[in-house]
């Protein structure tokens, strides 16, 4: 079984744009969303409606700058607002295939970022003065949501899809269960990309999709984008039940399964190694005390293991978890590992400065591609600072499902940060079966 991960060298012949969802909303009405119909003699998907869309552009440094910037040129909310890029927010980001572009951008790809900016709702005065400008739209209007859902207006390829991915399936009706999943902020990637390949083979359903539905997959990796392994899973699931039919469901589910725990078996090993020799290395002291932040089952495999192996060799282990606020995961961490502790964060890094840490290491949720950075839980990039100025070595652990393979970096939920990889000693991935 092959995880499938686009190579970033692949990518060239993409056309990347972004869409904004603008939406408002007054009192306890139903939330509204503005559509823009494209002019007739647009050189792309003239007399369609869209969003606020344009694309990016080389002296953009992100596709965040992008919406700001097309949403300056096509509204008047600069005026109204000001500053406005605090209200934008990402998700993530859907491929268009080249059948579906109608010929355009030289029939590349087009990959979409989508994005929702949502209004303050206690101003009326802003809410009902927005307005079009610039050229490149004959007519702008508000509709509520399940209006525009329902829309058979022509739009451009997978609007509302992308809707969908902007508002992070806000608007999605979806089983119960994996809403409840979604609200999960205790557990790591590795754990709910495996819950994830379950509720996806349970709800999946045969039948063909049209372009602007989302399958059960999809949502789901929708709802929690920065976990790049349920995303990788998703997309893998997907692709593997259209290749080989809705009757090998489950067969696709124990494969992908494998797949994940070989992956994350791979990564405790390689953890574990690394570890072992600089514990080996300081046998002649009393005790070796490991740092750990936030929640992960790759992790405790990885001390568990070292705590196991550490009664043949005279130091002891000590695992300390930094209590991870917001969500305080470092908690049930503590309780997880043989003997562990836990110490709130400030008095945590306050031990890393003092010298009584021997090593930190934390999990990732996306190591992005070219070694640009890792994400994982809010509060990992100040630790891995203060590491860094104490000259304590730091690690960050990862499996392959959880290489990004865009140049940009996935949607960050609120509990979720990007730390450059400069910041650890060591991003510890394993190689893939070429690289091996």
């Amino acid at each position: 079984f092959n995880i499938i991960i686009m190579r970033t060298a692949t990518l060239s012949n993409i056309k990347r744009v972004v869409s904004v969802f603008i939406l408002r909303q007054n009192n306890n009405e139903e939330a509204q969303v503005a559509l823009f119909r494209r002019c007739s003699q647009m050189p792309t998907f003239g007399g369609h409606w869209a969003a606020v869309s344009g694309s990016i552009e080389t002296q953009d440094v992100s596709p965040l700058a992008t919406a700001d910037r097309e949403v300056g040129e096509e509204t008047n909310l600069g005026e109204l607002l000001g500053d406005y890029g605090h209200l934008l927010n990402s998700g993530l980001h859907i491929d268009i295939a080249r059948d579906k572009s109608k010929g355009t951008f030289g029939g590349r790809m087009i990959r979409v970022y989508p994005f929702a900016l949502t209004l303050p709702s206690e101003d009326i005065h802003l809410l009902s003065n927005i307005e079009m400008q610039g050229t490149e739209h004959d007519k702008m209007k508000f509709l509520t949501i399940s209006d525009f859902l329902g829309m058979s207006d022509q739009c451009v390829p997978s609007l509302k899809r992308a809707f969908h991915h902007a508002t992070s399936g806000r608007y999605l009706d979806l089983p119960q269960e994996i809403r409840e999943w979604e609200e999960d902020r205790v557990n790591g990637a590795a754990y709910l990309a495996r819950k994830a390949v379950d509720l996806a083979a349970a709800h999946t359903q045969s039948g063909e999709l049209s372009e602007d539905e989302l399958s059960i997959a999809q949502s789901i990796s929708i709802l929690r984008p920065s976990m790049v392994p349920i995303v990788n899973a998703m997309n893998e699931f997907d692709r593997r039940v259209k290749h080989e039919g809705y009757g090998q469901i489950e067969r696709v589910k124990d494969e992908l399964l494998k797949s994940l725990a070989d992956e994350g078996n791979r990564c405790v090993e390689l953890g574990y190694e690394l570890v072992m020799n600089m514990y080996k290395s300081k046998a002649s002291s009393t005790e070796f005390v490991i740092g750990t932040f936030s929640r992960s089952s790759t992790l405790k495999s990885i001390l568990q293991r070292i705590i196991e192996s550490s009664d043949d060799v005279s130091a002891k282990v000590r695992v300390v978890c930094s209590q991870s606020t917001p969500g305080d995961e470092g908690i049930l961490m503590a309780t997880d590992i043989t003997g562990a502790s836990c110490l709130p964060d400030e008095e945590f890094q306050q031990q890393v400065i003092d010298g009584k840490m021997d090593v930190v290491i934390v999990g990732a949720d996306c190591v992005l591609s070219e070694g640009n950075g890792v994400v994982n839980k809010v509060g990992s990039k100040a630790l891995a600072s203060v590491c860094k100025q104490a000259g304590v070595p730091t690690i960050s652990s990862a499996d392959r499902w959880k290489l990004w393979s865009d140049i940009y970096c996935p949607p960050l939920e609120d509990i979720f940060e990007l730390i450059p990889s400069a910041l650890f000693d060591h991003v510890l991935v394993p190689k893939d079966e070429e690289e091996r």
